[in-house]
């Protein structure tokens, strides 16, 4: 039935390895012996919960994630955390948080972020990216946040950008996570939907340092959005 398969080039989602929908179909039936469905199984089981150890410990280990800094499944679409970001990150700080506009999905969290704050738009330049010498940072902002890869404009950053001391550097690197090392500890968060080249549409993960976790929130934050360990 595999050699019957086509070749799936598009954005997302992202093609499955054909063992994996063997797997995938049988334990739709029976999952490791459980005699339950995958659909059926609790949440609090033991069979979901190895499942789950599983899955952050291969995810932890492909990106070589340090331990201080906690691994967060999310049931929204990676676009939840554009709200998520200022929400979880804001503080009392009464300045505004580094935008850098690139594309599509910079410029769309920058709006969102306009809900709770006024971004500092460090640059504007959908389809480029400025020369850091013209940014215009803020340097006792909260945080800076960026698209590493904007898949509808064709910008993918090949440096990380630097930011000032105590400035929180934010990510989305959704459509390029796992596709390259990453050195995590320069990110106080790095966000990705899972079904570019994670597996299926539906979760997100957030990789957030943990210092991060208890910072005063000045909004109320919607418990599906809200950046805690269960």
């Amino acid at each position: 039935m595999s050699e019957h398969r086509v070749s799936n080039f598009n954005g997302g989602p992202s093609q499955l390895p054909f063992e994996v929908l063997q797997q995938a179909q049988a334990e739709l039936l029976n999952v490791r012996g459980s005699g339950l469905s995958a659909l059926e199984i609790s949440h609090r089981g033991g069979v979901f919960d190895k499942i789950f150890a599983e899955a952050e410990a291969d995810f932890r280990q492909l990106l070589n994630i340090p331990k201080n800094y906690k691994v967060l499944f999310f049931q929204t679409g990676a676009t939840g955390q554009f709200a998520a970001v200022p929400l979880n990150l804001l503080g009392k700080s009464n300045q505004s948080p580094n935008y850098m506009v690139t594309g599509r999905w910079s410029e769309a969290a920058a709006e969102e972020a306009k809900l709770y704050t006024v971004p500092n738009y460090v640059a504007c330049t959908v389809g480029a990216i400025a020369n850091p010498s013209t940014w215009k940072v803020n340097e006792q902002a909260p945080y800076f946040y960026y698209c590493d890869n904007e898949t509808i404009n064709g910008v993918e950053f090949p440096f990380v950008p630097d930011v000032p001391n105590g400035v929180t550097l934010v990510s989305d690197m959704s459509s390029n996570i796992l596709t390259r090392p990453v050195d995590v500890t320069k990110f106080g968060v790095i966000y990705a939907g899972a079904q570019k080249n994670a597996g299926t549409s539906g979760l997100t993960m957030v990789i957030v340092r943990e210092d991060l976790l208890d910072r005063e929130k000045v909004h109320p934050v919607p418990t599906v959005l809200h950046w805690k360990v269960w």
